[in-house]
């Protein structure tokens, strides 16, 4: 996130010349000397204190600044609460500034700095510096200067202490490619969300609908198994509950995500279209706090606070009782509800300014248990199971050598589980010991210049028990029965080394590049994908960006089986091509507005040796295969002949709290195409992810005295299907089979959806309580999802979305 520093003090103040009696000789001319203040060159931006999004504020601090630009001591001149103190603080110990000079020898200083935070974008005005002493004693310093002039003080009077006026910018350091930014408020006020943070990500441009909310990323018309979900730099399998209704982690625990929709740095990999990383704050450590929410889904609490000076921790739980509740109502035919938990538990250890060591501990749990009245396990019964579970414990550490130079380390432990028992026709077991390493070097040679590099691995170590009966055979015809089992342990090995430099050319151009080497074990390959990303700064107002990239992506290791897999696959490869236009209203940084035009070919995509044009190439099934990890599809005899392309572009605006109106939200329009080839001198068709216009239209209206409401319009073309043209009666069976048209070639109608928010906010005391109602779907459109068909395929039904779906609660905040 770009941040905004302002300088401004007045201008050289000389000494007045002193009119001495005409018998008095006048007095030596002081030596004049040349003094330049303190430049910040390394800005950190402070999170939001939780619990006060709403509120802005300002902190004076006063720094002494070492004669090499390091922070040598801050304390708070002037608070802005305690919360916004600790925050200021923790962020300015981090500065690194270019030294003040006298004669243009580096001399320590001690400035004022007022750290100034709007509700959601963090500003870094009036700095007021002095240079002083260079402590050679332990006399006390002298004050430093007022707002609008510089003192000279008795101890300096010898000296020329002039005071200084300048205005600049801070940028952050140049980001690579094109990510979103989601922080503070527009976390968890939105309408439609539930107030779960994760579920902005879906108003946001470039971003697709999945089929009925089931909680896949759908980023530029590619497949979800496409894109990846980190938390910190750990990869997790899925970022919400299966059916997509609440994320896995606490929202009130993350500080925000980074949406990488395209050409993201060499740090990521395996992965050829987006990335999407949730960042985790400490917990608080001004005092106790805690939050319990209860709402016609699901119930969560959490407690946090310190331990001591440097060490706080925080715990936070959440279960669902939406099958207790459906089995209380008995209703006949349903044999099955979802049911869902999670947990974390984060301990934060900041021992000194130098070193940062975060420990966390969470699980998500995603289950299919039997409700109603009858018997789900007796003989003749439908059966089905399901449980999708994983585990992480993740330690992550960070060290300044030098204000100049820093290291990050995370190492992390986990287990994955899922198991489908769908009978005798399919049964899945799977289980996963994932050990995640990264370290990351950061050095910074000048304020021109940044070298990031580290290594990446990723150790996983499988075990998949396997049985699937189907009617489809390696030649494609419907009589042959075919199956498969598998019962192996497979280890997998996927470590990477990359390098980056960011450089800044004359203030005016940043540049990134980089490349990164991946090897996969499990199939004896390595690849390299060197990456590039410019940002030209034209105007202040006005910024352009262009990048390109290449990136690879393994096939599951589930698809590389012996038996029931196809073990020649390769790796997938995308060159992705972006540029845009970050615009930047003067005086409007509560606003912010960007265009961007996209290109993403992709070669050496896994397909059959026909057309999937049946259930398991459909959206429906390619997403939910994505949330729960079943495979629908056929995974034998694969080759990567396929190849894709996805072009578009985009509008987003982002409307944040501190602006004339007190309104908060995302305007987003989409207008992109994209397509597959499934073999070579095949034509191309639609790919199944293919949303030709995706507009959103989200706001809430923080009306005061604690009502805030909100809207959401979302209205996205029809994901494309596959028409059954005709169908052929099988004699032996009884049954008919189905004539497909061409690919993809028919289009559910226009999707649109009306989501409404109001909440009313009471405190009482250093209590908070929030009553909340958050419906989706206020109209209750019947937005279609999928087409079936009758036994002959002769008539056609359709599939609707989810009706109405109104969410009541209550939450308390301490």
């Amino acid at each position: 996130m770009l941040a905004l520093l302002v300088l401004a003090c007045t201008s050289a103040a000389s000494a007045q010349d002193i009119v001495a009696p005409s018998e008095t000789p006048p007095p030596p001319a002081p030596v004049a000397h040349t003094s330049t203040a303190p430049e910040l060159k390394a800005f950190v931006p402070a999170p939001h204190p939780e619990g006060h999004e709403g509120e802005a504020s300002s902190v004076l601090l006063t720094i002494v600044v070492g004669a090499d630009g390091s922070v040598e001591s801050v304390e708070v001149a002037e608070t802005g609460g305690e919360a916004f103190d600790e925050a200021a603080l923790a962020a300015a110990r981090a500065f690194h500034f270019t030294p003040a000079t006298r004669d243009g020898e580096p001399i320590r200083a001690r400035i004022r700095y007022r750290y100034v935070f709007t509700v959601t974008t963090v500003q870094a005005p009036s700095p007021e510096p002095t240079p002083v002493e260079e402590l050679a004693s332990p006399e006390p310093e002298p004050e430093p200067a007022p707002t609008t002039s510089t003192e000279v003080t008795p101890e300096l009077a010898d000296r020329d202490v002039p005071s200084y006026s300048a205005t600049g910018v801070v940028r952050g350091p140049p980001r690579d490619g094109l990510v979103e930014r989601v922080e503070g408020p527009m976390l968890t006020q939105m309408a439609g969300t539930r107030g779960d943070a994760l579920r902005a990500v879906e108003l946001l441009p470039g971003v697709g609908r999945p089929s009925y909310g089931l909680g896949v990323l759908l980023v530029r018309g590619a497949a979800p198994q496409e894109s990846q979900y980190f938390l910190g730099a750990v990869p997790v399998p899925l970022p919400y509950h299966f059916g997509g209704l609440t994320s896995f982690f606490q929202s009130r625990l993350l500080s925000g995500f980074d949406l990488m929709l395209s050409n993201f740095g060499v740090r990521y990999g395996r992965v050829t279209a987006a990335i999407l990383q949730m960042d985790v704050r400490d917990p608080r450590t001004d005092r106790i706090h805690g939050h319990a929410d209860v709402n016609v889904i699901d119930a969560s609490a959490s407690i946090e606070g310190p331990i001591s000076r440097q060490l706080s921790i925080a715990i936070a739980v959440r279960r669902s009782y939406i099958d207790a509740i459906l089995g209380a109502l008995n209703i006949q035919g349903l044999g099955v509800a979802p049911a869902y938990y999670d947990y974390q538990a984060i301990v934060a250890w900041n021992p000194d300014a130098e070193n940062r060591v975060r420990l966390m501990m969470y699980g998500s749990d995603d289950q299919l248990v039997p409700v109603g009245p009858q018997d789900v396990n007796a003989q003749g019964a439908p059966q089905f199971g399901f449980d999708n579970q994983f585990h992480r414990v993740q330690l992550e550490w960070r060290h300044l050598y030098s204000p100049s130079v820093s290291h990050e380390a995370t190492l992390s432990l986990g287990y994955d589980y899922n198991q489908t028992d769908a009978g005798n026709n399919f049964r899945q077991d799977r289980t996963q010991w994932p050990i995640i390493a990264r370290s990351e070097w950061n050095a910074r040679f000048s304020p021109a210049l940044a070298i990031v590099g580290g290594f990446d691995l990723q150790i996983l170590p499988v075990h998949f028990d396997l049985l699937s009966t189907s009617p489809i055979g390696p030649t494609q015809n419907p009589a042959q029965l075919t199956e498969a089992s598998q019962n192996r342990t497979t280890p997998v090995a996927r470590p990477a080394i990359y390098l980056e430099a960011q450089a800044s050319l004359a203030r005016v151009l940043d540049v990134v590049v980089g490349g990164r080497v991946d090897a996969y074990t499990e199939i004896g390959r390595a690849t390299a994908s060197p990456r590039l990303s410019t940002r030209w700064h034209l105007v202040p107002e006005l910024d352009l960006r262009a990048a390109v990239g290449l990136f690879s992506q393994p096939p599951d290791a589930q698809l590389t089986l012996p038996n029931t897999g196809s073990p020649n696959l390769g790796p997938q490869y995308a060159l992705h091509t972006n540029v845009g236009l970050d615009i930047h209203v003067p005086d409007w940084s509560w606003l912010t507005l960007r265009v961007d035009g996209f290109v993403r070919y992709t070669v050496d995509r896994a397909v059959g040796p026909g057309t999937n044009n049946g259930f398991g190439g459909s959206p429906i099934a390619l997403e939910a295969q994505a949330a729960s990890g079943i495979t629908f599809g056929n995974t034998r005899n694969l080759t990567n002949d396929g190849i894709g392309r996805a072009y578009g572009g985009e509008v987003g605006v982002q409307l944040r709290p501190g602006g004339p109106i007190p309104l908060i939200g995302f305007l987003s329009y989409t207008l992109m195409r994209s397509e597959l080839q499934d073999h070579p001198g095949q034509p191309w068709h639609l790919s199944p992810f293919d949303q030709t216009h995706i507009l959103t239209l989200a706001l809430t209206w923080m009306i005061g005295s604690g009502f805030e409401l909100g809207a959401t319009l979302r209205v996205v073309s029809g994901n494309p299907y596959t028409p059954v043209v005709s169908s052929v009666a099988n004699l032996g069976t009884g049954g008919y089979r189905p004539i497909y048209g061409d690919s993809f070639s028919g289009r559910l109608p226009t999707f649109n959806r009306l989501d409404v928010r109001f909440s009313k906010t009471f405190t009482i005391g250093d209590v908070r309580l929030t009553l909340y109602i958050d419906v989706q779907n206020v109209y209750n459109n019947q937005n279609p999802e999928a087409i079936t068909y009758n036994y002959d395929y002769s008539q056609t039904h359709v599939l609707p979305g989810l009706p109405i779906i109104p969410s009541l609660g209550l939450r308390g905040e301490l």
